[in-house]
């Protein structure tokens, strides 16, 4: 803060002491522009004490010269006031003033502001100075603004240029000496016409400090312009110059040629100091979009081309070497023959339509690689002008290989084609229906049961498709199914004379935010097995320690298995298990502990086994599940590793913790086998797990 007041009081000082004319103002006022100049270099938060540094060095300055009091005060009020005008409208309407891509705003607010902050400047003090004897209003209204617009379009021009080129305000690194001859020339040419008084060639001036601005810009135009300055002024002062041809001139009148002449130079060279910075801003923009463009055709893996009418590619970007093989120079000619003959029509037509209507178009073709196979491309075209005026528009095209995509859409496509194969031969009915409870999906049974069209449910509802009856009944499984709940439920209805039993499962279906978007429907018919259920429960045959069935229900309902299995030619598995080392359990832990074993075994059994499946408990630890519905023997062995991983673990009595396992046996029957063969192979089988090491199952297959 010292160091802006005693520079702002010294300069103050000075500028009163050099140039002020008796009676007058000062020819120019360097101190607002510097001020300028510096607050708008400096952090914002130095502003408020900065301003009252430089208030109180101009202060000080001007009490100097024995001034009025009422003189100095208004006087350094007004100046610092303008400064104020001007610095906070650029932070106001501008912001950042340092951004090359505000300069011709900032020139803009800042002559704005400029001339306002000196009118309003200037009519204070001329305000306040002829009640102190001084000259006229108009007199000191023009001189204060004259005098003080040309020190704060200089002199803050200058401060803001210094401090953001730094040593570069002297030209560039390399260019100094280029710098030094522009200004030597600007200044012999002003120190010629100001060293004389006879002709008025003050003209001759502008053509070299114009130079000076094309050649170095803003530096070349606030070096220049203060060289003028001060050869003028001096010149000026001393008696020397052109403006003393005009006769019967007051020095006051001198004085504002001067200015006007300053006034001049500065209106000839920062429009073109401007229009110069803003050239090259946007020259370097343009430069850097070029290489950037340039940047991320060279290195993208989609393909870039730009090509005529007639084919010809004016550019090739390298990642067709990458995509095709083939060498950018390769394929600067049309190159049909490297597109598959099947998609040649097709993308002649689309160029001609692009042609014609310049909509953006996106084809999808396929080309030939160097190495003879063919890629898969996408490609996106739009027709754009040419660069050259005279040239007919081009086409801009980006492709990308997606040969892995198509692969990836022609598997799924066959793996809809197997999953519908599959769906249409499976003895139920698979749906999936949308949260309008629309069907989206029907395979073939549905067309079985209810003799209509599966095609014709799509995109109708549950309620259209059913009767209304049959809706009613299972509208709350809908309905709790579009909730996200997984639903199972067995149900009647007659269909077609037919009477059935049908078990439906509906799974929601959830996007990946968790929102259900339909549910999958899977029903089968257990007419059948519903049946054998009514027949079975008339028996009432189960286990008086763990609840299972009994010796007697496993028999019958093996015989009713097998018979199901012969007549429907359907495999059947019989699982049998016992517990490994249960002896043991029993003679060292007592019957207690191993009827609770035996009974956490059981549940566990039945937790573990299909609806459909029979678990029995044959005596001791000896048990045997009946699996039925199946089409091969990983069903069974399926059921065998989930039991396995079952019983491991730990069996809690009386808040002690056993470990137990068990060997499983599995015989499996593809048909026509009897109850005594199949039982003979479960048993072998579980023989032979037992001397595996027993924890694991063996399968045997009989008949």
């Amino acid at each position: 803060m010292l160091a802006v007041a005693g520079l702002i009081g010294f300069c103050s000082w000075l500028s009163i002491a050099l140039t002020r004319p008796e009676g007058g103002v000062t020819i120019i006022w360097p101190v607002s522009g510097l001020l300028v100049g510096i607050l708008l270099t400096s952090p914002r938060r130095l502003w408020p004490a900065y301003i009252i540094a430089a208030l109180a060095g101009d202060l000080l300055a001007r009490a100097a010269f024995d001034d009025p009091l009422l003189a100095i005060a208004s006087r350094g009020i007004a100046s610092t006031l303008e400064v104020c005008i001007v610095v906070y409208a650029l932070r106001f309407f501008v912001g950042n003033v340092s951004d090359p891509a505000s300069l011709q705003r900032v020139a803009r607010v800042a002559m704005v502001s400029t001339l306002l902050a000196c009118a309003t400047s200037a009519l204070i003090v001329a305000a306040t100075s002829p009640g102190l004897g001084r000259a006229s209003f108009n007199s000191i209204f023009a001189g204060w603004f004259t005098s003080h617009v040309l020190g704060i379009v200089i002199f803050a021009t200058l401060i803001g240029v210094a401090r953001g080129l730094g040593t570069s305000v002297f030209g560039r690194p390399g260019r100094h000496w280029k710098f030094a001859r522009s200004i030597g020339l600007v200044a012999a040419t002003t120190l010629w016409v100001f060293s004389q008084s006879r002709y008025p060639f003050l003209f001759l001036i502008y053509p070299p400090l114009l130079l000076a601005v094309f050649r170095h810009r803003f530096a070349g135009m606030v070096i220049g312009i203060t060289v003028v300055m001060i050869i003028s002024i001096g010149a000026t002062v001393a008696g020397s110059g052109p403006f003393f041809l005009v006769a019967d001139t007051s020095a006051q009148q001198r004085i504002w040629l001067l200015q006007l002449f300053i006034a001049t130079a500065c209106l000839l060279t920062l429009p073109v100091a401007v229009m110069l910075a803003e050239r090259g801003r946007l020259a370097a923009r343009l430069r850097d979009s070029k290489q950037s463009y340039r940047m991320l055709a060279n290195y993208s893996h989609d393909l870039v081309m730009r090509l005529r009418a007639d084919g010809h590619r004016l550019y090739v970007s390298p990642s067709v070497k990458e995509m095709l093989g083939w060498e950018p120079g390769e394929l600067v000619e049309p190159c049909w023959d490297l597109v598959h003959p099947d998609d040649r029509p097709m993308l002649a037509d689309a160029m001609e339509a692009l042609y014609l209507t310049g909509d953006v178009t996106t084809v999808v073709y396929r080309a030939l690689h160097k190495d003879g196979r063919y890629v898969w491309i996408e490609a996106l075209a739009q027709r754009v002008p040419s660069a050259q005026k005279d040239r007919p528009a081009e086409i801009i095209y980006t492709g990308r290989d997606i040969s892995k995509r198509v692969a990836a859409e022609q598997a799924l496509a066959d793996s809809e084609r197997r999953l519908r194969a599959i769906t249409d031969n499976l003895p139920a009915m698979v749906a999936y229906v949308d949260t309008g409870q629309r069907y989206t999906f029907a395979n073939a049974f549905i067309g079985t049961v209810f003799g209509i069209d599966p095609a014709s449910t799509i995109g109708r509802t549950i309620r259209e498709v059913r009767s209304e009856q049959l809706y009613a009944s299972i509208r709350p499984h809908v309905e709790a199914a579009l909730r996200g709940e997984r639903v199972t439920f067995e149900s009647e209805f007659e269909a077609n004379g037919r009477h059935y039993y049908h078990q439906s499962n509906y799974l929601p279906d959830f996007t990946a935010d968790g929102a259900v978007r339909g549910f999958y429907a899977m029903t089968y018919d257990i007419s059948e097995l519903h049946a054998a259920k009514q027949e079975l429960q008339q028996l009432a045959h189960h286990d008086s320690l763990t609840g299972l069935a009994n010796r007697n229900k496993f028999n019958e309902r093996l015989t009713l298995a097998l018979a199901k299995s012969r007549r429907n030619k359907c495999p059947i598995a019989l699982i049998c298990l016992d517990i490994d080392h249960f002896k043991e359990i029993n003679d060292t832990r007592g019957h207690a502990v191993g009827d609770a074993i035996l009974c956490e075994f059981a549940m566990r059994l039945h937790a573990n086994v299909r609806e459909t499946d029979m678990a029995a408990r044959l005596g001791g630890d000896e048990f045997v599940v009946i699996i039925e519905d199946i089409d091969s023997a990983d069903v069974p062995e399926i059921i065998a590793r989930k039991l396995l991983v079952a019983m491991q673990r730990n069996f809690v009595v009386n808040a002690a913790e056993l470990h137990a396992t068990t060997s499983i046996g599995i015989g499996f029957c593809r048909a026509g086998a009897s109850a005594d063969a199949l039982m003979l192979a479960a048993d072998n089988a579980l023989y032979e797990a037992k001397s595996a090491g027993r924890n694991t199952y063996r399968v045997t297959e009989v008949g």
